[in-house]
């Protein structure tokens, strides 16, 4: 009797251990977010003076295809080693560390296959561009690079060791930031943006091994470790073809509707809206599901986690998608030129599909956590409804339409994956109802508003740059940003409250 109390003693000390892991990782992930923000914002201020949309535009239709060979080839590494019970086993890693060469060795000569299809079939939007049939290939070297990562960042991971991971991406950042801005201002050309990618994949690759303090990788094949690897990573596998479906075909297909000038306002646009989802994503994947896997096979109580988890999360995505679609006139007008303009409609927009793909990625790490990726699977293939709504809304309202349809897909699919829970399916789409209400019932009065004041005093949000130019302006203009600063700050000052007595409340 007295060992089984030790026994739970020791186990609920490890739960109650491993969440306070899991809030210094947070505090971890958000720091190193913020800063990664900034250094990116700072990148793209700078950039934005020196290159065209269009150059901005290229670089996106070259990422989308790149991400999507990644996400085709996708063996879930990572996870595998996060939620296996031989996760810290040398050979095991070694095994996962070969496969993720070969995988990146694949897709760079998969990138040289199709370079020349694809230059064919976008050579009328990307005149006076550079070739993709020279870019692609070019740019698929960094999946050859990114493939010797070190194992030592999915360990780290595995135990909610987050500072060593936020310093080495950052670091990794910052040094290509550097490189892409001195390259921009020497020429001011595509490849700028081409070498910062290099710089990151480089320096990440070689810092990533500095984390591996006990044992280096080395290329070993063990053959139980490579069928446990595979067997769960085949599901993963066939899941991320049917997620970048959902997810990221919304860049090749807009890129051949709109000019590559448009498509690179709409990749600003959405690169910004995203802010949100980024740091959804990184704490769904950095410290939910890490947090998830410690219980094992009891999907009963990994389901109530995520939902105590969720309302955070939810939180602090909800804070920042609100703030930034309030935000974006003041934001674009004051650091960016006329040319980009029209990103401020755009991200308005933008931030309704935002919204609803948190809606979803606040879950969608309990399937692989309960060991049953096929309902991910599954879920993307319903997302990818939102391909056909977007083809449709463009037809009826151009650009604004397209994303509505995608923001249409995200809904789906988010009731879809609820449905196919075991438990708790009531408190789930309650808690995703009471914050959407939330959302609409502040961001949209708040963004009419602003609308409201521009419109009655003929004052554009888009000419904030040239203040200094028109001092008639000023009146106006002080008015529309306090309405817009205040309106902008007070969902993140409720939401850092809110968080705050949460987390004294469970560390207490």
């Amino acid at each position: 009797m007295e060992t089984e109390k030790q026994t739970e003693n020791t186990q609920a000390a490890e739960h109650a251990s491993f969440r306070r892991s899991a809030l210094r990782g947070s505090v971890w992930v958000l720091l190193g977010f913020g800063a990664s923000q900034l250094v990116r914002l700072l990148t793209n201020i700078l950039l934005a003076r020196v290159l065209s949309p269009s150059h901005f535009g290229l670089m996106a239709l070259i990422a989308s295809f790149l991400q999507g060979l990644q996400m085709f080839s996708d063996l879930g590494i990572g996870p595998s080693i996060i939620r296996s019970p031989h996760g810290e086993n040398r050979d095991f890693l070694n095994t996962a560390w070969t496969l993720q060469i070969l995988r990146g060795t694949g897709l760079w000569l998969f990138c040289c296959i199709i370079a020349a299809p694809l230059s064919t079939l976008y050579s009328k939007p990307l005149e006076d561009m550079p070739s993709l049939a020279i870019l692609i290939p070019v740019v698929g070297l960094t999946a050859v690079f990114n493939g010797f990562t070190s194992t030592a960042i999915f360990t780290l991971n595995r135990s909610l060791k987050m500072g060593h991971l936020v310093a080495l991406d950052l670091v990794a950042q910052i040094l290509s930031s550097l490189c892409t801005c001195l390259w921009s201002l020497w020429h001011p050309d595509i490849w700028a943006l081409v070498a910062g990618g290099f710089v990151y994949s480089g320096m990440r690759v070689i810092l990533s091994h500095f984390l591996n303090v006990q044992t280096r990788d080395k290329l070993h094949w063990d053959s139980l470790a490579a069928q446990e690897l595979l067997v769960f990573g085949r599901w993963i596998f066939v899941s991320t073809l049917v997620s970048f479906a959902a997810a990221q075909m919304d860049r090749p297909i807009l890129a051949s509707l709109v000019s590559i000038s448009d498509f690179g306002l709409y990749n600003i646009a959405l690169s910004f809206a995203c802010i949100a989802i980024e740091i959804t994503n990184r704490l769904s994947s950095f410290i939910l599901f890490p947090l998830l896997t410690k219980h094992g096979t009891d999907s009963e109580q990994m389901i109530a986690l995520c939902v105590n988890a969720r309302f955070s999360l939810l939180w602090i995505s909800g804070a920042l998608c609100a703030s930034f679609a309030i935000l974006s006139p003041v934001l674009f007008g004051l650091l960016y030129d006329a040319r980009y303009a029209r990103i401020t409609g755009l991200t308005q927009w933008l931030s309704i599909c935002v919204w609803t793909w948190i809606l979803r990625a606040t879950m969608d790490r309990l399937p692989l956590a309960m060991g049953q990726p096929r309902e991910l699977l599954l879920t993307n293939l319903v997302n990818c409804a939102g391909i056909a709504f977007s083809l449709l809304g463009f037809h009826l309202w151009r650009i604004p339409g397209f994303v509505l349809g995608f923001a249409l897909g995200n809904v789906c699919a988010h009731l879809f994956l609820t449905s196919r829970l075991p438990h708790s399916r009531t408190p789930m789409l309650k808690q995703s109802f009471v914050f959407t209400t939330a959302w609409l019932c502040y961001s949209l009065p708040v963004i009419f508003a602003l609308r409201a004041i521009s419109n009655h005093t003929e004052f554009a949000p888009e000419s904030l740059h040239a203040f200094s130019l028109d001092y008639r302006a000023l009146p106006n203009s002080f008015r529309y940003l306090c309405v817009a600063l205040g309106s902008a700050a007070l969902p993140c000052a409720l939401a850092t409250w809110v968080l705050k007595n949460r987390f004294h409340a469970q560390t207490a």
